[in-house]
């Protein structure tokens, strides 16, 4: 991750709410028994929970920066990732969907989606428009009536 973003990210806090970013990712990221509570990085931090929530919940600043922390705690472990993501293609039976995700990761896939569109604009003579209707009343006609 880039230091000049994570420079300006914290250029919008103060120190304690550096602190209680960092535990609150650390917090997402513990095993279920080692976590802390939200009251418990409050009262780290010297701040009530209430205002903890607020900079969760309300500050745009904290909260990209809890996100850019986890991106880069997420990033650390990107070789796990790609070793079960081997391990699933490398299996007895291989996962194609494992395998799908290893190509698209790579560029030698990508889904293309062509999308056909008619000129809303294009203008039809007086004849082309009463020669479709007339299509469109034969096609009512041969309809079986009930």
């Amino acid at each position: 991750m880039s230091d000049k973003r994570k420079a300006a990210l914290e250029s919008r806090l103060d120190g304690r709410q550096i602190k209680a970013a960092l535990l609150c990712v650390e917090r997402e990221f513990a095993a279920e028994d080692d976590r802390m509570t939200f009251d418990e990085i409050a009262a780290d931090i010297g701040v009530s929970r209430k205002t903890l929530h607020q900079w969760r919940t309300q500050k745009r600043a904290f909260i990209d920066y809890v996100n850019y922390l986890a991106d880069d705690f997420l990033a650390a472990d990107r070789a796990k990732v790609y070793r079960q993501l081997m391990r699933a293609i490398d299996g007895q039976q291989p996962s194609i969907k494992a395998i799908d995700l290893f190509f698209r990761r790579f560029g030698l896939i990508t889904q293309q989606v062509a999308v056909e569109t008619k000129d809303a604009g294009s203008a039809r003579s007086n004849e082309e428009l009463a020669a479709e209707l007339d299509e469109l009343d034969e096609l009512l006609g041969e309809t079986p009536e009930n």
